[in-house]
């Protein structure tokens, strides 16, 4: 940087309030407005709220109050995220993140997708006038007061060191942090280790964020620039004030008293980009050189790569003032595939340095074809076939589906894998999957897709003596599910049918007037006529004052394909029928009167609670006057009932509506129970043409699975259908919640576990109706208990009785999107962890705590707010900053309400930011209790140095205690109710 500067450009700015450097261009927020200046011309962005800071990579990154906004170079906006409370961002253009600074946190943000990365406390609290928060390719750098912290791109802490005097400035250069101390001191730490490279003396006022050769640094005397020894020397043609430039140093620019000035560096002012991604052998790598100056240039430009030959390597290059020229530089041999690195230097200064992918010496890269489509419809699930096949020339390691990991580890060139997954059936959605390919370092990611098939239609014509429907699909996969069949007369008969051409028909024997209904019971498919008019299935015989009498002819139901033979019907009813009966069987093809049909009564139950069909020789013919029930007679009510759960996999802890419908299609009024499982509930009466739904909430708490056990619906006190059992499958992804809910005063206790593969945050709860300021971060894999209560609780509303409540969790996904998860919480009188009724205590730090000097001590404060004495109370602190020399534990015999002990802990001298666990122990009504709570915050080495400052940030935290034998059933559900 040496050579000097020239100027290009300036503007009035009025308070620049944040700058942003990256390559190329230097961005300046001011107000609430951005300009992104490139030399010879500049992009101004209208952001519409004040700008706190601006990060620069191929994106520009604005914060402003809780949010982060993401334009492009051309000031394009592309999306703005929730952040929370922050003060200062930072890009890693290397790895693709922005690190987002709170007072007590630090975030990672993917810049392409919006996604986190990594949300994770900070090592000490900070504010915006404590911080420097510096991008780097190691991670990011956060200056605290004296303290130096580097945080690695996985969120750990790489190193945490104390330069022993306040930092007033940050900014990297060559592989190294530099820092200007408030003690007029210029220091330099390795950005690997932290370790100490040089210090000197120098009263630097600000550090410009990054520099290649050298960085500039802005002193009483000007702006100088700083290289990597320590050595300083001026830098001619910028002006005063705080200076700022890209990595290459190609342009800077100075801001004083509201004016920018930009300029460019006179030793060449040329920009060099790659716009080559990945290059094989006879490929060329193509480099754009941008003359930015006002005269020709004739430079000599050179690359080199690491594993890679070129030929040639060196070229020379005219360029006419504003113009831009390709240069290429063609691969002649590849010793290493994989990631690596292109240098490019102009006069035989090092100018620009890019990644790039080198393929496979000898073969190439990756070469995939991917294929994904629909097999099957199997009751209400489409089965979904993965297909990846090797094209190119050499083998793949590892392919694998990202969903189910399933793969195989060797895909030879030409072979071809397949897998399957599943999806719920909707009809005509475009579906996808996730596929990872890899070969050594090298992964592609591949996401086919295919449209599912259209949703099946039913046509149903009637005639004289039946009902004959026709049930099609698109004839691209075979459908399989139960058909529903409900006649007027005939009751309801539920058997398994494959379609596999194009079409299925179907013969129904009529017996009595009224609605006749054939649907499919996965697939939300049915069609219903009304039946009217006498014909050969409808009741004849004599009438008088003594009763009725009927003759039912029976006809069977005749399946067969329209199209094909592949069509079939299964002749078992899996799911209950009604108190007389139909049959599913063949039609007669002579004679002039039918087979006899079958009651259901008659048949055996099957395991899962319905009828199972006889062999034909077996079935003897109904009697007609057992057949003339209550509700089959005319004008007698007719109850049908379906259920339908709106999902067969969740989450742990998310609801699934368990919904049962009960509609009278009769013409009387009924008196309607459901017996499910061990209870009953009275629906009541139920007139004709009304309806009514049953519904409740059941969640799986554990194991693989949770069963919703048969129904029996009692129409005026005889069983009149029975519903199958339903299996809820729990799924192995999402937030799995467990959680637990007082009913006295509503404090809830939720086991969480993110099962994703990105961060999720809990930002709060609701149960019945009440808000429950529940809060968690959760990394991918974590675990954690958090517990809070619920606000204006009122006792009285809830149901004592109940074992469980409905709630809502508010879950926020690392790319900010906002969820509200259906939840369905334990009702206990003792929440887990929390004692009984009365037996409630606070925890504070006392104000006698002073953490200074050679004596330092925290003071913790446990008083009894409950409304019971406690007895055999101890409290005993534990953790490497206490000094054992002179601590012991508190014991009190009783402490009674609204009594408390303060408890003196005594600190180590010299414990930088100490923290340590403390247990109290006591007894109430004899039965022993125990919480374990943390205690951090700062300390100072001179007790003159103490505040009430850093007394209010020492703050004392519950530690949840694992349950240790608490069980866990497999199910948990909310009683019926009706809607």
């Amino acid at each position: 940087m040496s050579d000097g500067y020239r100027q290009v450009g300036s503007f009035e700015s009025g308070r620049v309030d944040a700058v942003g450097v990256g390559d190329g261009a230097i961005a300046l927020g001011t107000d609430d407005r951005v300009v992104v200046a490139t030399g010879g011309d500049s992009v101004e962005i209208d952001h519409g709220e004040r700008v706190v800071d601006v990060a620069l990579a191929d994106r520009v990154l604005v914060l402003s109050a809780e949010a982060l906004t993401t334009y492009s170079r051309d000031g394009d906006r592309i999306r703005q995220q929730p952040v929370g409370d922050a003060h200062a961002i930072a890009a890693v253009p290397e790895t693709g993140l922005v690190g987002v600074l709170g007072p007590d946190r630090l975030r990672a943000v993917d810049i392409a997708t919006g996604r986190e990365r990594f949300d994770i406390e900070r090592t000490r609290p900070g504010g915006p006038a404590d911080d420097g928060l510096l991008g780097t390719p190691s991670g990011f750098v956060i200056a605290t007061w004296s303290f130096l912290t580097r945080i690695d791109p996985d969120g750990e802490v790489a190193f945490d060191r104390n330069l022993e005097a306040v930092v007033r400035s940050l900014g990297r250069c060559d592989g190294a942090i530099v820092a200007a101390l408030q003690n007029d001191r210029l220091v330099s730490a390795d950005l690997e280790t932290g370790q100490s490279r040089w210090q000197t003396e120098l009263a630097a006022d600000h550090i410009a964020p990054v520099g290649d050769s050298s960085v500039l640094v802005t002193t009483a005397d000007g702006i100088r620039a700083v290289d990597p020894t320590g050595e300083t020397t001026s830098v001619s043609g910028l002006s005063s004030g705080d200076g700022y430039a890209t990595a290459d140093g190609s342009l800077a620019c100075a801001i004083r008293d509201g004016t920018v000035s930009i300029h460019a560096h006179s030793r060449d002012r040329l920009r060099i980009a790659v716009p080559t991604d990945g290059v094989g052998v006879g490929g060329t790598i193509d480099v754009e050189v941008t003359n930015a100056t006002d005269r020709e240039r004739r430079v000599s430009l050179t690359a080199a790569v690491d594993g890679a030959t070129l030929s040639p390597s060196e070229r020379t290059a005219a360029i006419e003032a504003g113009e831009t020229t390709l240069v290429d530089f063609p691969v002649e041999s590849v010793r290493a595939e994989g990631e690596t690195e292109v240098e490019l230097a102009v006069d035989g200064s090092v100018v620009e340095r890019a990644a790039i992918d080198l393929d496979d010496a000898a073969s190439g890269g990756i070469a995939v074809e991917t294929d994904l489509e629909a097999t099957a419809i199997d009751h209400g699930v489409a089965e979904l076939a993965v297909a990846v096949e090797n094209v190119g020339g050499v083998a793949l390691e590892d392919v694998r589906l990202r969903e189910t990991d399933g793969g195989t580890d060797a895909l030879e060139p030409g072979e071809t894998w397949t897998g399957s997954v599943t999806r719920p059936y909707e009809p005509d959605r475009r579906v996808s999957v996730g596929l990872e390919v890899a070969r050594g370092e090298r992964r592609r990611e591949y996401a086919p897709t295919c449209t599912l098939p259209a949703a099946p239609t039913i046509d149903v014509e009637p005639d004289e003596d039946a009902v004959r429907a026709t049930l099609e699909t698109d004839g691209s996969v075979p459908v399989v599910d139960r058909l529903v069949i409900e006649l007027p007369g005939a009751g309801r008969v539920r058997t398994e049918v494959t379609v596999e051409g194009d079409d299925l028909l179907l013969v129904v024997p009529r017996f009595e007037d009224g609605t006749a209904r054939i649907g499919l019971e996965s697939i939300d498919v049915d069609e219903r006529v009304r039946l009217s008019g006498a014909g050969p299935g409808t009741l004849s015989g004599p009438s008088g004052l003594g009763g009725a009498s009927r003759s039912r002819s029976a006809r069977s139901v005749r399946s067969e394909s329209a199209t094909t033979p592949s069509a079939t019907a299964d002749d078992s009813v899996g799911d209950g029928g009604a108190s007389d009966g139909s049959a599913v069987g063949t039609e007669p093809t002579s004679g002039d009167e039918p087979e006899p049909a079958n009651s259901i009564e008659d048949r055996p139950e099957t395991a899962a609670g319905g009828p199972a069909v006889a062999d034909a020789e077996e079935r003897p013919s109904p009697d007609p006057a057992e057949s003339a029930t209550g509700d089959e007679t005319a004008g007698g009510p007719r109850i049908v009932a379906t259920r339908r759960p709106d999902g067969e996999r969740a989450p742990v802890g998310h609801a699934v509506r368990d919904r049962i419908a009960l509609e009278n299609e009769g013409e009387s009024v009924a008196t309607v129970a459901v017996d499910i499982g061990d209870s009953t509930v009275d629906v009541g009466r139920l007139a004709g043409g009304e309806r009514t739904t049953l519904e409740r909430s059941v969640a799986v708490l554990s194991g693989e699975s949770a069963t919703l056990p048969p129904a029996s619906i009692r129409v005026d006190g005889d069983v009149r259908e029975r519903l199958s059992e339903h299996t809820i499958t729990a799924d192995e992804d999402g937030v799995a919640v467990r959680a637990t809910v007082d009913p006295t005063d509503g404090t809830v206790v939720a086991d969480l576990e993110n099962r994703d593969d990105r961060p999720r945050r809990v930002r709060g709860l609701e149960i019945a109706g009440r808000a429950v300021p529940l809060e968690a971060r959760l990394a991918a894999g974590e675990s954690t208990t958090a517990t809070a209560s619920a606000e204006r609780w009122d006792a009285a509303g809830v149901d004592g009785a109940a074992d469980a409540l409905e709630g809502v969790l508010e879950v926020t996904d690392g790319d900010g999107t906002e969820r509200r998860i259906d939840i369905v919480a334990t009702v206990s009188s003792v929440a887990p962890d929390s004692g009984d009724d009365g037996d409630r205590f606070r925890i504070a730090i006392g104000p006698e705590t002073q953490v200074a000097g050679e004596y330092g001590t925290v003071v913790l404060v446990f008083e009894n707010e409950g409304d019971r004495p406690l007895s055999d109370v101890a409290v005993s602190a534990t953790g490497e900053p206490i000094n054992e020399l002179f601590y012991s534990e508190a014991r009190r015999e009783r402490l009674e309400p609204g009594d408390r002990i303060e408890h003196f802990v005594d600190i180590e001298p010299g414990v930088s930011d100490p923290s340590f666990d403390a247990t109290v122990r006591y007894a109430v009504d004899d039965a022993e209790r125990e919480h374990a709570v943390r205690a951090a915050g700062p300390s100072v080495a001179d007790e003159a140095d103490w505040t009430d400052s850093h007394r209010e940030r020492w703050s004392i935290d519950r530690v949840e205690n694992e349950p240790s034998n608490r069980t866990v059933p497999s199910s948990l559900s909310t009683s019926f109710r009706l809607e």
